[in-house]
């Protein structure tokens, strides 16, 4: 056989453009992989931050709330011996807590601030001893006390035996506590 000059086929050359291709698209995969996860740690991140910062927040802003107990302008008519009252409850959450307000009354009368014990106390005698706050026996009085966190009863009693009583409320006599 004669020799011919046979060109020599290219196959090495179209080998390496081959591994070159894979190359590149190994590399832009990876790229776009390590793209992926970074945005997904920053994003992480930062949710991980503004939920902290709004916990904690929430937590270092205390709350104030108002209860009315009884509105000003309230009237009640009270005959001898007999006593009216209102409930109210400080929640076991609260921080600090105060009842505030005034009120007059036709003749002298007794305002306390009683606990459920005290109240049921009071109920069987009326005017004795044990109670959270007393305004004394008068025609009226500014209550401001502190109190802690539980139930109570304002309590307005007419201790006189032969004069009924009026009580006006003048300034609301509100709960006020934080939480």
């Amino acid at each position: 056989m004669s020799s011919q000059n046979i060109p020599q086929p290219n196959q090495p050359i179209q080998k390496t453009k081959n591994k070159r291709k894979i190359i590149y698209i190994i590399a832009v995969v990876v790229i776009v992989l390590i793209v992926i996860i970074a945005v997904g740690i920053i994003s992480l991140n930062n949710e991980y931050r503004s939920s902290n910062s709004s916990s904690s927040s929430n937590s270092s802003s205390p709350q104030t709330y108002t209860v009315t107990v009884l509105p000003s302008g309230t009237v009640e008519s009270l005959s001898p011996g007999y006593y009216f009252y209102v409930n109210f409850t400080i929640p076991s959450s609260a921080t600090s807590a105060s009842v505030y307000g005034s009120y007059t009354s036709s003749a002298d009368v007794n305002v306390y601030i009683l606990t459920p014990v005290q109240y049921g106390a009071f109920t069987q005698n009326p005017g004795g001893n044990g109670y959270m706050w007393y305004s004394g026996d008068n025609q009226g009085a500014t209550i401001s006390v502190s109190l802690g966190p539980g139930q109570y009863s304002l309590v307005f009693y007419n201790s006189n035996i032969i004069t009924s009583d009026t009580i006006s409320v003048v300034n609301a006599i509100t709960l006020q506590y934080t939480l």
